[in-house]
């Protein structure tokens, strides 16, 4: 196949988080010569666009993707609420106009809410987005890390309002990690929104690279990797270490049975989430890379065919099998960020990261606890930490119903 007619099912995003300045977070291109590079393979071989954001590499991931030829593909960003009212207008207007001097001469394709700021009246922030729209600084608007019923409501404010609509939603899928599929994806069809799925090898776990827990802990001595603990400012290191360690033992016996029908892990990652996943046309799938070959490599295996029915199987049963392990499609992560803007929440040196799911979530609201998706343990240890026995079992919200 030559790179002129590789084709893929599902559009390949660029996820340029590792572009950046050294020892920035997660960032491994550290010179516009490697950057450059990425860019000119991806284009070469049918790649549709670059995904960036204003925290990425501390911010010099937009820097960096400024300076780099991009073969006129676009760019699209996020602005992340790293204070309480970073998305009250006047704080959101200064950040988007900073993210597109940052990344000029490129323009701003699609411009993501990185994840919720539920310090700030969301009609507040689309009011603002609306402006920012009609200025011109950017084409569409999407969100990420958002829950069903907050896009929801987001979408309906925008309607009403005639303001512009969310387009996009970004959001962590691949064969391991598919619990958007029972809430989220329901309530983006049933508004038109397109979903672009990121981390589709789970942040480097489906790579079969880590296949005993111990190699999780031993992992220290490659620094910069996202199960790298040694960054102890760092929480999102912690995070995937721990969460990601439960389900190595599991994975295991899944990369023996791929090697038995000579299928590399990320492979039929990759493969899956082309061929076999709930996305829908219109949605696409964003990769990442730490390596100039995972570029090439990840590029590859997007445009092979189908999986044969056995592997098809094999993955769906190690997929309810990794259950119990997976946490909100907003991700742990993203829980721990709306607890820390929380204006409630206290900042101290231990962070809501390092805490437990129910300690996480404690910290939150109860009418935003009331309408999240979580395990039933988890909300009833909530609820009796924050004294509310009487909405321990019920006043959640559950799926979206089809139209």
């Amino acid at each position: 196949m030559s790179e002129s007619t590789i084709q893929y099912k599902f559009p390949l995003i660029f996820g340029a988080a590792s572009f950046g300045k050294e020892g920035t977070t997660f960032s491994h291109f550290h010179t516009l010569e490697e950057a450059q590079v990425v860019a000119d393979l991806f284009a070469s071989r049918g790649g549709s666009a670059f995904d960036t954001s204003d925290g990425y590499a501390n911010g010099t991931s937009q820097e960096y993707l400024a300076k780099t030829d991009l073969k006129g593909l676009p760019v699209d960003t996020k602005i992340a609420p790293t204070f309480p009212g970073a998305h009250a207008p006047e704080a959101l207007r200064k950040a988007v106009q900073a993210a597109a001097n940052a990344l000029a001469p490129h323009k701003i394709r699609i411009l993501y809410l990185h994840f919720p700021d539920r310090s700030v009246p969301y009609e507040n922030t689309l009011r603002e987005i609306y402006a920012l729209h009609k200025e011109g600084y950017f084409e569409q608007f999407g969100l990420s890390n958002f829950y069903s019923w907050e896009v929801a409501e987001i979408y309906t404010i925008s309607k009403l309002k005639a303001w512009v609509l969310p387009t996009v939603y970004q959001g962590r899928y691949n064969v391991m990690e598919r619990n958007t599929e029972d809430e989220l994806f329901p309530c983006l069809r049933r508004f038109g929104i397109a979903f672009y799925a990121y981390s589709p090898l789970a942040g480097g776990l489906l790579t079969g690279k880590w296949n005993k827990p111990e190699d999780l802990d031993n992992i220290n001595l490659v620094a910069g990797t996202r199960f790298d603990t040694t960054t102890s400012n760092n929480p999102i290191y912690q995070l995937f270490h721990d969460k990601y360690k439960q389900v190595v033992p599991s994975f295991a016996a899944l990369t023996q049975a791929l090697d038995a029908a000579k299928i590399p892990p990320a492979e039929a990652a990759l493969r899956w989430i082309q061929h076999h996943s709930a996305l829908k046309p219109g949605d696409a799938v964003i990769i990442g890379a730490s390596k100039i070959v995972q570029v090439e490599n990840s590029m590859k295996c997007s445009a092979l065919g189908p999986l044969p029915e056995n592997i098809i199987q094999l993955l769906d049963q190690a997929s309810q099998s990794f259950k119990q392990y997976v946490t909100h499609y907003g991700g742990e992560g993203r829980e721990a960020e709306a607890a820390w803007l929380s204006p409630k929440a206290e900042r101290n040196e231990d962070r809501p990261y390092s805490n437990s799911r129910a300690q996480v979530f404690a910290l939150l609201p109860l009418h935003t606890l009331r309408c999240l998706t979580m395990s039933e343990a988890d909300h009833i240890t909530v609820c009796a930490v924050k004294g509310d026995e009487e909405h321990a079992w019920g006043n959640r919200t559950g799926p979206w119903a089809s139209p």
